[in-house]
């Protein structure tokens, strides 16, 4: 949708801000710094812009390529990476002096947000979309820069290559990535191990929390504020786990419940889906207002866990009768 006015306004434009949704992962952090490299060696000036702390396992590909505070001065256009809601959009992204806001993303589930929309959904990741653009600017290879971010990018999206969405033209892309300096082990240890004690104590009491639908289809697990106090655990510790439940032999849905601070003061309920097969879990986590993929998706929900609890189970029970 949309890749022709993309390339058009990269083409035509001189300055951009490159920014991503909020609470970043290395699709979308990845995919920002990696366009903004190529933009780098097309000859414009490009400014990576992320209001907010980073992920430490994102910080090997990002550090000194970032910055917090939103940089003076006008730009011909705002790409926003990896984005698929208006909700997502980052704190304080400019209204004026920032030219169109494109979004570049590869989700099945969104909005209507952008002024520009290129979303390619057979793409595995956002990365992937970034690699397309490259190469119809002339920037293929990548530039040596460019190629650390977009191959986390590519491997956190794929699961180490594991996903379904997993293409050949991923592969090609990943040993293009590799062949101009990315590291294999390192984006491997840093996305996936290297993890610190706290968070392999709370993993520990995330698996005690398992509950299993009636027919072994549904897996939950949970995350509580409590949870991570004991542990000493931060909430950038709880990504991924939702996996863990998808490992069960008969689970179709995996869903992770995580007490996070509202805005409004209290606890809201963010909730991470998965799915091992058939089932569609962006259509769950829309009809609870979220949104993502197929096989990965997931929302943040204005209720406690146990309520969310109770519709989570009601709307997968629905989804696994259709199929």
């Amino acid at each position: 949708m949309s890749r022709a006015d993309t390339l058009r306004i990269v083409r035509e434009g001189s300055r951009f801000l490159v920014t991503c949704h909020r609470r970043p992962d290395a699709d979308a952090l990845g995919s920002a710094i990696g366009l903004a490299e190529i933009l780098r060696s097309l000859g414009k000036e490009a400014h990576v812009w992320v209001p907010e702390s980073l992920a430490p396992n994102l910080m090997f590909f990002a550090v000194g390529r970032v910055e917090r505070e939103l940089p003076e001065g006008e730009f011909d256009a705002t790409f926003v990476m990896d984005t698929a809601a208006r909700a997502l959009l980052p704190r304080g992204i400019p209204n004026r002096g920032a030219g169109p806001l494109v979004v570049v993303d590869h989700h099945a589930a969104h909005d209507d947000v952008g002024d520009v929309v290129c979303r390619e959904c057979d793409a595995c990741s956002t990365a992937e979309v970034v690699m397309r653009l490259a190469a119809e600017l002339g920037a293929r290879p990548v530039p040596e820069a460019a190629a650390a971010p977009l191959y986390a990018a590519l491997v956190a999206d794929t699961g180490g290559f594991r996903y379904a969405m997993t293409t050949p033209e991923t592969l090609r892309l990943g040993a293009e990535l590799l062949e101009r300096g990315a590291d294999a082990w390192q984006t491997a240890y840093e996305l996936f191990e290297g993890w610190p004690p706290a968070r392999l104590r709370l993993l520990g009491e995330v698996l005690e929390t398992l509950e299993l639908s009636e027919d072994g289809r549904v897996a939950l697990l949970r995350v509580t504020r409590d949870m991570l106090e004991r542990t000493g655990a931060d909430d950038d510790m709880v990504e991924g786990m939702v996996n863990y439940g998808r490992m069960l032999r008969g689970v179709e849905i995996a869903a992770l419940l995580w007490e996070f601070p509202s805005e409004k003061g209290g606890l809201d309920t963010k909730l991470s889906l998965r799915s091992s097969g058939a089932a569609n879990v962006a259509k769950l986590a829309t009809a609870l207002g979220g949104g993502g993929h197929r096989a990965a998706a997931g929302a943040q929900i204005e209720e406690d866990v146990e309520a969310t609890r109770k519709r989570v189970l009601h709307e997968a029970s629905v989804i696994l009768a259709e199929m």
